[in-house]
């Protein structure tokens, strides 16, 4: 697995991921545990707040960034720089790869 995000890859997250980028940044944001009482709780909320069709571009987005064969550091820190996520999957029990895949099955579980 590849343990180095340059910074290209940071820099352009958002446009290479623009759904999972909406929900990370925008569900996920500096004080989202104020708006949210779980992370599941803040998935749902994106995938009852936005198009179905966003929905399952995230979830493709997801699989895609999994595909990647970054590490669970490179992807901690591209969660961190690259989609300014403030949920640390550490804090559950879990890794940020792991986590993500939760996310995933998340969202294609969310009603259309």
């Amino acid at each position: 697995m590849n343990g180095t995000i340059d910074m290209n890859t940071t820099a352009d997250a958002a446009t290479n991921y623009p759904a999972l980028s909406q929900l990370l940044a925008g569900y996920f944001h500096q004080d989202w545990q104020e708006d949210h009482a779980s992370p599941e709780a803040a998935v749902r909320a994106f995938a009852r707040d936005a198009s179905g069709a966003t929905v399952a571009a995230a979830a493709s987005e997801i699989d895609r960034l999994l595909g990647a064969g970054y590490d669970d550091t490179a992807m901690n820190q591209l969660l961190v720089d690259g989609f300014d996520c403030n949920y640390m999957a550490e804090t559950d029990g879990l890794t940020s790869l792991a986590w993500l895949g939760e996310v995933r099955d998340l969202l294609r579980a969310a009603p259309a």
